[in-house]
């Protein structure tokens, strides 16, 4: 009936829209939960559905900050699962997150950060097939 490609799409935009369903029930309840795990283009796709499909700003310039960030190699797909959490109110804040570096990376970025005021504020890494492994992280700065 639907092509291939189609049908993945498809399959695509129901598990989006199931985890964005999940998440924002959960968001109000207990704002410290990961969302399930995704494919980055995935989760480029969840931020676009949280962000009501505003074109002129993104989510996270309306008041919404990444807390955690997790990933992992999942059937030769590298994956990611993030905590998003609420800026704080009425204090200045800055935040980065970094996903998929190598260790020399990771520490490049942890060293400028700090460097810089900014805090590590979770990190997590996962290992490759080729016995490498990838960081990622969560810098904030500021008053939480």
């Amino acid at each position: 009936m639907f092509s291939d490609s189609m049908e993945i799409s498809m399959k695509r935009l129901i598990i989006v829209t199931a985890m964005v369903l999940c998440f924002s029930a959960s968001a109000i309840a207990d704002e410290g939960r990961f969302t399930g795990w995704m494919t980055l283009v995935d989760l480029d796709s969840y931020f676009e559905v949280l962000n009501n499909g505003d074109t002129n700003s993104n989510y996270f310039e309306k008041g919404h900050r990444i807390t955690a960030v997790e990933g992992r190699l999942n059937g030769g797909d590298i994956e990611y699962r993030v905590k998003i959490g609420d800026l704080p109110k009425n204090k200045a804040h800055a935040w980065f997150w970094w996903r998929n570096q190598t260790y020399a990376a990771f520490i490049q970025k942890m060293k400028e950060y700090e460097n810089t005021g900014f805090k590590l504020a979770h990190a997590q890494s996962f290992l490759m097939p080729d016995g490498t492994s990838r960081y990622q992280g969560v810098w904030h700065k500021g008053n939480d």
